[in-house]
């Protein structure tokens, strides 16, 4: 008994209206084509098996006769019960209504199927010069009425089935699409999170100066415009061009040094070629910033920071000469809370985070995650 035809085409990614039978026979009837010739071969193979056990002599070509001009209305008839069934859905209420509709749709079904197989049946016979014989039209349409309704149902229940399967899959994958929509809603406010904690900051470090060499706090306050600027500029993106982010880096560098002028060296190695390669934004400044806050606090000494690929992976590599840390792991304040949160929902499960102390003082800090771009 052949299959809802709906089931060739693959499930839509969204719901939309079910396609027509005839837009179905338009993409999918070579194959439903193939599998009614199959299936009505195997039916008649079974049949003439059967037969040739009572009668040795018994034609080989009637069971297949028979059994394919069956399928063949059947599979005519399919469509027809797939728009039926989009009329009077399964699921839809009263239930009487429903049940009634399709009692008299079987009826109808088995009333078309046994007119139609007869007169292809008739038609065939005649081609060889015989005449087929059907016998009694009560008792053959009575028989084949409840075999008629049993696939009445099967039909039906593969429509009912499929719908289902479509529908659960579409939620499915909406599910999918809300969650990524989520994290990226999650990832743009931990990004603008870290501007606010960066400016505010990056103010207190240019009042501190003002008061030291304004011509100093008048360079950082431009430094300071143009960073900011940078970062607006890629605000909707999550991933951008590493010489992107280390321009970033370099403008907090270069406060940095205006700050500590002549005390903090700021040190920045690339490994060639990895200029356009994507990584996270705003990642590099708020670990650079913490070894200064942490390792560095009175702006004396050496911050490194290097950058090289590792396979299919960027490696971040941030160490200082300072104090080192008193305790593996640290305690995570807002900058690398922040940090280790974006890094999970961009690369889930993808990912490494370490804290190290380095010899003879300070600190390392590693990172890495998959290469992109």
């Amino acid at each position: 008994m052949p299959s809802d035809p709906s089931a060739v085409p693959s499930a839509p990614a969204q719901v939309h209206p079910e396609r027509t039978p005839r837009s179905w026979l338009r993409l999918g009837w070579p194959l439903y084509l193939v599998f009614a010739v199959l299936f009505g071969a195997y039916m008649g193979l079974n049949a003439l098996i059967g037969l040739r056990a009572v009668r040795a002599d018994f034609a080989a070509w009637k069971p297949f006769v028979w059994e394919w001009s069956s399928v063949l209305v059947i599979g005519l008839l399919i469509p027809a019960v797939v728009r039926f069934e989009r009329r009077f859905r399964l699921d839809s209420r009263p239930r009487q209504r429903i049940i009634g509709a399709h009692l008299a749709a079987a009826v109808a079904f088995s009333t078309v199927h046994t007119t139609g197989m007869v007169l292809l049946r008739k038609a065939a016979y005649a081609l060889v010069g015989q005449t087929y014989d059907y016998g009694n039209a009560l008792i053959g349409g009575f028989y084949e009425l409840q075999k008629d309704v049993i696939t009445y149902v099967v039909i039906l229940t593969a429509i009912f089935a499929l719908r289902e399967f479509r529908v659960r899959r579409a939620g499915e994958l909406r599910a999918a699409e809300l969650g990524a929509e989520l994290a990226e809603a999650r990832l743009r406010f931990l990004t603008t999170q870290i501007e606010p904690h960066f400016l505010f900051n990056s103010l207190n470090a240019i009042s501190n100066r003002m008061h030291e060499d304004v011509d100093a706090a008048d360079r950082m306050i431009s430094q300071l415009s143009d960073l900011l600027r940078a970062a607006y500029d890629t605000d909707q993106h999550m991933l951008v061009p590493l010489d992107r982010e280390l321009g970033w880096l370099r403008d907090y560098a270069a406060m940095m040094g205006e700050r500590f002028r002549g005390q903090l060296s700021f040190e920045v190695e690339v490994e060639d070629g990895l200029g356009s390669a994507l990584v996270p934004r705003l990642l590099l400044q708020p670990l650079a910033e913490n070894a200064l806050k942490h390792g560095l606090g009175d702006g004396r000494g050496r911050l490194h920071v290097e950058i090289r690929r590792a396979g299919q992976r960027i490696c971040y590599a941030i160490s200082d000469d300072g104090v080192g840390l008193a305790e593996l792991p640290p305690k995570a304040g807002t900058g690398l809370q922040n940090v280790a949160r974006r890094l999970e929902l961009l690369f889930p499960g993808n990912h490494t985070l370490a804290f190290a102390r380095r010899e003879p003082s300070g600190t390392i800090v590693t990172v890495s995650f998959p290469a992109a771009g």
